[in-house]
């Protein structure tokens, strides 16, 4: 069973797939420092390349992070083999690399679909339990979507993307409130 990480925060960055060690990465912190100003803790869903990357993050807020296969080794609790769960705001958060590997097929874009799976099944899938908000990157492009009760975010990529992005999540009184932000 995966451990749950109780969090006070009420609003939270999302970041997925950074790739740190491929781009120019000062000018990005800044505008991330910047979209990301207020937030109270970030959750990464992994592709960040470099621990360097969580220590610079941390001047922004606490950092949790999932490893992607091709980040460095777990170095628990921020950076952890994945996935992770949070409780923030009377919800579960539920964070991962990413969707689409089984036991979740999953076709991932502006919009997301389970063709093989019920939506409701996702958590327990995944996280092993219900979850209210799963969290996830991958693929470069942003979501938010619903389905079955359950909201999916992916906040894309803030340097490797077309659109380059992020998100916050809102959450609060068991009420989760997501948008995507352009980087």
């Amino acid at each position: 069973m995966i451990d749950v990480i109780e969090a006070a925060a009420r609003r939270i960055g999302l970041l997925a797939d950074t790739h740190d060690d491929l781009v120019e990465w000062p000018p990005i912190q800044a505008r991330l420092a910047e979209l990301l100003s207020g937030v109270e803790l970030l959750l990464h869903c992994g592709d960040l390349c470099t621990l360097r990357l969580l220590d610079r993050l941390a001047e922004i807020a606490p950092v949790l992070a999932v490893r992607s296969p091709a980040d460095p080794a777990a170095a628990p609790p921020r950076l952890v083999d994945g996935p992770r769960v949070v409780r923030a705001g009377g919800l579960t958060i539920g964070v991962v690399n990413a969707l689409g590997a089984p036991p979740v097929e999953a076709e991932v874009g502006h919009t997301l679909r389970f063709p093989g799976l019920a939506a409701a099944r996702v958590g327990v899938e995944v996280f092993g339990r219900a979850v209210d908000v799963v969290v996830f990157g991958g693929s470069h492009v942003p979501c938010v979507a619903s389905a079955a009760g359950i909201l999916f975010v992916n906040p894309g990529s803030p340097s490797l993307a077309e659109e380059r992005s992020v998100g916050i999540l809102d959450v609060g009184d068991g009420v989760a409130a997501a948008q995507i932000l352009a980087v």
